[in-house]
């Protein structure tokens, strides 16, 4: 009998134990979801964000994202972010290489920027990815194409060197839409669009800069206001010549 008693009172500490951590977790979920619709960032959970969301994230690709969720299927949840640093995949010469990792267990270049700004969780955050808070997340500070180094170029997702020194080379603009006009010649002959498709759409790595507002265009506007005066004159002086010609 009184090991029935001991057996209940446990049952029912352990119910008013649990009650409150469940209650607690409920709240956060509720808080996560109003931080998320108010656009402000929520922490990524890495073992309920699915690879379609987390593909969103700069660095990893579609590949990866799904990795990432194969290896957590086969191992159960993530008991560290550095459970990250042991996805493997082999490369067409039959290697194994390291997803997010160097060989000697340091975070590849990619990743590290992800974790300086602590971006994962493994309890409560979301698994909805909003790129737009992510963005100014990773970049607090946007970047003026007309006057940023050739180094806060390149380190924007999507912006290699090259691009980087095109961005520089064709300055300056008068509004960002400008970097779509940005070309450069294929091995083929081609012409290609760095940050633009041929309709004139952006890039898909460059949409999330782009409508975070982490690119800028200072001194935009004055040289719009002054193109435009330049064009009325020319057009002023058509007439003018034109009407010369008439007489």
């Amino acid at each position: 009998m009184r090991k029935f008693a001991l057996l209940g009172l446990c049952v029912a500490l352990g119910t008013y134990f649990a009650a409150p951590s469940a209650a607690a977790k409920k709240e956060a979920e509720k808080k996560a979801k109003k931080e998320v619709k108010s656009g402000q960032f929520v922490k990524i959970n890495l073992n309920t964000a699915i690879a379609y969301e987390l593909k969103k994230i700069p660095g990893i690709s579609k590949a990866k994202a799904e990795r990432i969720a194969d290896y957590r299927e086969a191992n159960g949840d993530y008991k560290s972010i550095d459970d990250l640093k042991q996805i493997t995949h082999e490369t067409k010469s039959g290697r194994t290489s390291y997803d997010f990792a160097t060989k000697s267990g340091d975070w590849i270049k990619a990743m590290r920027i992800l974790m300086e700004v602590d971006i994962f969780t493994l309890e409560g955050g979301t698994d909805v990815v909003d790129q737009n808070a992510l963005y100014v997340r990773l970049y607090p500070n946007p970047v003026d194409i007309n006057s940023a180094s050739l180094d806060e170029l390149k380190a924007l997702p999507g912006v290699s060197k090259a691009k980087a020194t095109r961005i520089i080379d064709n300055r300056p603009y008068s509004s960002v839409e400008g970097l779509k006009d940005i070309t450069h010649e294929t091995k083929s002959g081609r012409t290609s669009y760095d940050f633009a498709t041929s309709k004139g759409a952006w890039r898909k790595d460059m949409e999330p800069l782009v409508e975070s507002g982490r690119l800028v265009c200072s001194g935009g506007q004055k040289k719009k206001a002054k193109e435009e005066v330049k064009e009325k004159e020319e057009t002023t002086e058509g007439e003018g010549d034109q009407e010369g010609m008439d007489y």
